[in-house]
């Protein structure tokens, strides 16, 4: 269980820090909207909602209607987008970040979800308040 713990802990690291770009060139002003050209539509609303990892309260993902991921695995919370494209949950970095796409294959029966990212399962449980 403890390596599963710190396998799912390395790919999640792996993930975020993948999307780090520091190209000045991707960076825009800090009033500019990312959405503004309407790409990030999020997805159907069974999706909508704050999803947190099987064994690990502590990480989760908040998807949300307006299009917008909130991740929090390590360190603090990091905001995205998100849509689906070709059957995919597709998360995507800000420009700050370098705007970096991610699609990954999901699965969703009720109230869990599972994302595989390199080949392996993640499993989350919508939080229930």
């Amino acid at each position: 269980m403890q390596s599963k713990l710190i396998l799912t802990i390395v790919s999640i690291a792996m993930l975020t820090l993948s999307s780090f770009k520091n190209s000045p060139e991707h960076h825009k002003t800090v009033g500019e909207k990312e959405n503004a050209s309407g790409i990030y539509q999020g997805g159907p609303k069974e999706l909508i909602g704050k999803w947190v990892m099987d064994g690990d309260p502590n990480t989760y993902i908040e998807l949300r209607s307006d299009g917008t991921v909130i991740e929090k695995s390590l360190g603090e919370p990091l905001k995205r987008y998100w849509l689906l494209k070709d059957s995919k949950l597709c998360l995507k970095a800000t420009s700050v970040e370098g705007g970096t796409e991610m699609c990954l294959e999901y699965v969703l029966r009720e109230d869990m979800l599972e994302i595989t990212m390199n080949e392996m399962k993640l499993h989350y449980a919508r939080f229930k308040e």
